[in-house]
């Protein structure tokens, strides 16, 4: 059964990889992954509105919120998203919904263009000279990228057209400049980059321009704008053009770099599926790397016919490519440690390439899943990438096991880091010292300096570990007693790094408390749950007392998104042993941190006892009227009974309306609900 709470993990945890993605610069998962648990969620939210949320990833492209260190500009136009298909019945589904609008008999032509797995861009010009770029951002706002992007040789710096215009691409690295770039960082002795995507990605994001130089950036345009393009009375001769086709000819004219080869008209929809099916098989034929294809409505009179959802154009859509499987041999198995001591066996590969990369391991994800697989020691296995560094086995070749001599995978009785006993833990099992065990202490201290926690930007996991190994800190309050002098002569530290590592460790001292709580690392507290949380809890104190004092009437009970789950984490948190050093230390020294409260919202008891069913089309979301019937202590049902008090009622209300009449429930609308709060 779906429930609300495995919808708030679901959005959470693709919250948590949209930033990784486009933030970060480091994906957390493959495509293949991330659009099937995207899908799953737009299903959900079909079936259920109600559980709809602001944060939701489906009420936005990108990113909610952008986070940067460039300055946030505004898009001459959205950048809206494009919806996804998946294999050939998935684009005739499409097709589908068009002919619903235009009529199977109105004829009209697509356009088939490679989708480079790169990053998007919008650049603005004026009086034919380029005034502006910037990455996607979240649609609407993104990062001012201009001096960055005019290091991109194939970019036209100034165009004949003179009109204000704003220009669309994908900015990548070929696959042979990349191999380069990794050659030099081996020659060098320094970190290998990820894949092509990542590294066009930081490279474009580069504070220094001059770096972004050296990296050979490139780009493919495919779609021009006039900045009035969405005005209901802009003539034909602003286009210039009537079709799509004709406006990547113009790109062309005006200089701009298209993939021409490979933009292709077809007649019929029978083409597209044609093309999609010869581009899969030759993904890996080209020096850039694709992960699929964008189709769109060649007539711009069609398209303009056809408009947008809030999310993405109706009259264009992305086919996205499956997953890339490759076969190799596991020569051993590691058991890896997380922060919270969970043991992730993961097989060492012979190595072999994937999606464009080398890949030696392989996650396993846990001994469940090893006894689902049936997998051992020298089998042949088929990978697929399902993360950016660390892909997954996903079937043996048992006809190749007889030839092969294998050995069974075993389940470790003792830490493979520390030797402590080890207990099953759900699906997983984990190392019991939690205090002292030296990869979850180096795990939680890597934690607390993530960008989500306290965001100490100067003290990586290198650092990290070589502190530790000095023996200079033990947990993470004791990066607050560093002193200058003691890591200016650690192996690769000098002055202006070991200033920045203080000066990023003192910034961030007076993070939030819901950064504070997520930075712990409490299990099933993420960053949105430690949000939520924290602002009705305004400090540590509060909600320790609240936890261990009134655990069973306690009123994080109440909060949304706080199953049993969660509030059981806290209690065992609060009864641990590493709390009572952290709270010890912090009584003793407490200088070390001055965290900020954030607003706090007082639950009220005006809706106490009282259920609510909301329904029909409201001026806000349901989550926020959600959020303020809970935040007076009632109860929110998805279904009318004869115990329920009141109906929201908005436009377009369904069955619902009529049950309520039925059961003589009290209708409302939002006016007469206001009322009721502030009464």
């Amino acid at each position: 059964m779906l429930t609300k709470t495995y919808y708030d993990e679901l959005v959470e945890k693709l919250v948590a990889w949209n930033k990784a993605y486009y933030e970060d610069d480091r994906p957390l998962v493959d495509d293949a992954l991330y659009d099937a648990q995207m899908k799953e969620l737009e299903e959900i939210e079909r079936k259920h509105p109600e559980y709809i949320r602001k944060d939701s990833p489906t009420q936005y492209a990108g990113v909610e919120e952008v986070s940067t260190k460039f300055s946030k500009v505004n898009h001459s136009l959205p950048m809206i998203s494009l919806a996804n298909a998946f294999g050939e019945s998935e684009i005739l589904e499409w097709e589908t919904r068009i002919n619903r609008i235009l009529g199977e008999e109105t004829l009209r032509e697509y356009v088939f263009e490679l989708k480079i797995d790169g990053l998007s861009i919008a650049i603005d010009y004026n009086n034919g000279k380029l005034i502006k770029a910037a990455t996607r951002g979240n649609g609407k706002e993104g990062e001012d990228v201009t001096e960055n992007v005019r290091t991109i040789n194939t970019l036209p710096k100034e165009i004949s057209y003179k009109k204000p215009i704003s220009i669309r691409g994908e900015v990548f690295i070929n696959k042979s400049d990349f191999e380069k770039i990794n050659k030099e960082q081996e020659a060098s002795g320094r970190t290998l980059y990820a894949n092509p995507r990542n590294t066009a990605a930081g490279s474009l994001r580069q504070l220094d321009a001059s770096v972004t130089a050296t990296r050979k950036l490139d780009a493919f345009f495919y779609s021009l704008f006039p900045f009035n393009a969405l005005d209901s009375d802009v003539k034909n001769e602003d286009y210039k053009y009537s079709t799509h086709y004709e406006s990547l000819k113009l790109l062309d004219d005006y200089g701009f770099k298209t993939n021409k080869a490979n933009n292709i008209i077809c007649k019929n929809i029978s083409e597209v599926i044609e093309l999609y099916k010869k581009y899969e098989e030759l993904r890996n034929s080209f020096d850039y790397d694709i992960d699929g294809a964008v189709v769109k409505i060649n007539q711009l009179d069609l398209q303009k016919t056809l408009g947008s959802t809030s999310k993405s154009p109706r009259w264009a859509i992305a086919l996205k490519f499956s997953a890339e499987i490759v076969e190799t041999q596991i020569e051993s198995v590691s058991m890896e440690l997380g922060r919270l001591g969970t043991i992730t066996p993961t097989a060492n590969l012979t190595a072999v390439k994937l999606a464009g990369s080398t890949v030696r391991r392989a996650t396993l994800h846990n001994f469940d899943q090893i006894d689902r697989l049936g997998v051992r020691i020298g089998d042949w296995v088929k990978v697929r990438k399902a993360g950016e560094i660390i892909p997954e086995i996903v079937e043996v070749n048992l006809d190749k096991r007889s030839s092969t001599k294998t050995q069974e995978i075993e389940i470790p009785k003792t830490c493979p880091v520390c030797g402590s006993p080890v207990e099953k833990s759900d699906v997983s099992y984990r190392c019991t010292n939690i205090a002292t065990c030296a990869a979850q202490v180096q795990r939680r201290i890597e934690h607390w300096c993530s960008k989500g926690a306290m965001d100490i930007s100067g003290v990586g996991p290198a650092l990290v570990a070589t502190l530790l190994e000095e023996k200079l800190i033990s947990y993470p309050l004791d990066l607050y007693k560093l002193k200058k002098e003691q890591i200016i002569n650690l192996e690769r530290m000098a002055e202006k790094s070991s200033q920045n590592a203080i000066s990023s460790i003192d910034e961030s001292r007076t993070r939030t408390f819901s950064k504070l709580l997520f930075a712990f690392g409490i299990k099933h507290v993420g960053a949105n749950v430690a949000e939520s949380i924290a602002s009705f809890y305004p400090d540590l104190s509060i909600l320790e007392h609240e936890v261990l004092e009134e655990f069973e009437g306690a009123k994080l009970h109440s909060i949304d998104g706080l199953g049993p789950k969660i509030t059981q984490s806290l209690l065992d948190f609060f009864q641990s042993d590493l709390y009572d050093k952290f709270a010890k230390d912090l009584k003793e020294n407490p200088d070390l941190l001055k965290i900020k409260p954030i607003e706090v919202k007082q639950l009220g008891d005006k809706f106490q006892g009282m259920t609510f069913v909301i329904t029909g089309t409201l001026s806000q979301s349901r989550s926020h009227y959600e959020a303020l019937i809970k935040e007076n202590g009632g109860k929110v049902s998805s279904s009318v009974s004869k115990k329920t008090n009141y109906l929201l009622s908005g436009e377009d209300a369904g069955s619902k309306l009529g049950k309520a009449q039925e059961f003589g429930v009290k209708i409302i609308d939002e006016q007469e609900f206001m009322v009721l709060i502030h009464r």
